[in-house]
């Protein structure tokens, strides 16, 4: 028997209307006149998995014409939000099922998109690859206005066998040097594939699994995991301008100070109407709370106050392979139960991606030495497993990599949260 499993978060849709579901999946509404542009469109349904293995899939049809497959938990039932972006008309929508049967009665939830060509679109990557992950379709879009602060240089090495060259250095201190070397590169570069030019990419260099630490001692230095005698200005040869750090006597140190220095003088110089940052509730990586805490603190000695902050969410606690399916499915809305948030009710807001722009986000992906991780035997042997019980064909999961991400976040759809600068940075104040 399937566990009834809800996932919900406080959202604040500005369409809510019934919907309803026939017997030949014809989506129905009571509403006339409904039309795509301009709106994310996502579909609450009732689910119920059938089978003990086989993923449940749900294909969006416009027309009768396949447009993509969003896939759901096997074992389950529930309320889950189809992600309908992409669809153009949705008078003409059908439902196709696999693995899975739906309740007649659904819910159809309207979120108006964000002007974000308002202005510039800055987007905060707490590690080199994070960007690309979350918003690679959304920087394409706004190439001529984006800009990417990578935080990290994600440097900290634990094994010589898992250099990106395997055994290359001699010692960890070494080979964590040049993973940041190589890692800072990546974040000059890749982006440049999408349109980006490099003067709108910096790399602050500070230190790997510190952005907490940082914040709570901001004036005490807090050396590299990797090796003691780096510092930020090791990763910071490809900024075509200075930091505010850098202007120092001595230069920056891995301090709290020095990257809220730095974060305050780009948001002034850049004006930013939209900041792109994790979710600080949902994602699970702590450097990734730290940023967008990060953030919020230096937006209160700013002058210039964005419009709009996106969250995205890159780390799930315990959710390895979401969003489920393989690569150029579509990507649902993150599989948690949350009543409350101290952002309170928020709009969604999904990024479509045509399939060019997928294939582009996996050779970005592909260009991040970090991503081409190779899993070991028993990872490997427990994917193959999984994939083969899906009912999924094997022709079906493109191997463009061997890490999860090349299956969980080349997908159809970017998804994330849009809350008020205002309130983002409310939220983190002391209650």
């Amino acid at each position: 028997m399937p566990r009834v499993h809800d996932h919900y978060l406080p959202l604040a849709p500005e369409r809510d209307m019934e919907a309803s579901i026939d017997d030949q999946g014809q989506l129905r509404t009571d509403s006339t006149g409904l039309t795509a542009q301009g709106w994310t469109w996502m579909l609450e349904v009732h689910y119920t998995a059938r089978g003990y293995w086989r993923l449940p899939g749900i294909t969006v049809k416009e027309g009768g014409q396949p447009r993509f497959t969003q896939y759901l938990e096997t074992r389950q039932s529930g309320k889950r939000l189809l992600n309908l972006n992409g669809i153009e008309d949705l008078a003409n929508v059908t439902l196709d099922l696999q693995n899975c049967r739906l309740s007649s009665r659904a819910r159809l939830l309207g979120f108006p998109r964000p002007p974000l060509d308002d202005g510039p679109l800055v987007i905060i990557a707490p590690h080199p690859d994070d960007a690309e992950l979350a918003a690679y379709g959304l920087y394409r879009q706004h190439a001529e206005r984006a800009w990417i602060l990578t935080l990290t240089a994600g440097e900290r090495h634990k094994r010589l066998d898992r250099q990106y060259l395997p055994f290359l250095d001699p010692d960890l201190q070494s080979a964590s040097r040049r993973k940041g070397w190589i890692r800072a590169w990546n974040s000059a570069t890749t982006p440049m594939l999408a349109g980006l030019a490099q003067q709108r990419l910096y790399m602050l260099g500070y230190f790997n699994d510190t952005l907490g630490a940082l914040l709570k001692a901001p004036t005490e230095h807090q050396p590299s995991f990797g090796d003691e005698t780096l510092t930020p200005a090791d990763f910071r040869e490809w900024n075509l301008h200075p930091l505010a750090s850098d202007e120092q006597a001595n230069g920056a140190a891995n301090r709290g100070v020095d990257l809220l220095a730095d974060l305050e003088r780009l948001l002034d110089e850049i004006r930013p109407s939209t900041v792109v940052t994790p979710h600080p509730e949902i994602d699970s990586h702590p450097d990734h709370r730290a940023a967008s805490q990060a953030l919020a603190m230096a937006m209160q000695n700013t002058r210039h106050r964005p419009q709009r902050v996106l969250l995205y969410v890159n780390h799930l606690k315990s959710q390895r392979g979401f969003p489920r399916g393989p690569a150029h499915a579509a990507a649902g809305v993150w599989p948690v139960q949350y009543a409350q948030s101290r952002l309170g009710p928020a709009p969604l807001y999904s990024q479509p991606l045509d399939l060019e722009t997928q294939r582009e986000k996996a050779v970005a992906m592909d260009s991040m030495h970090d991503l081409r991780d190779k899993p070991g035997l028993e990872r490997r042997l427990k994917r193959a497993v999984k994939r083969r019980l899906s009912g999924i064909s094997p022709r079906q999961w493109p191997r463009y990599g061997q890490h999860d991400y090349f299956q969980t976040h080349i997908k159809a759809h970017e998804v994330f949260v849009q809350v008020d600068a205002e309130a983002f940075q409310a939220s983190f104040d002391e209650p």
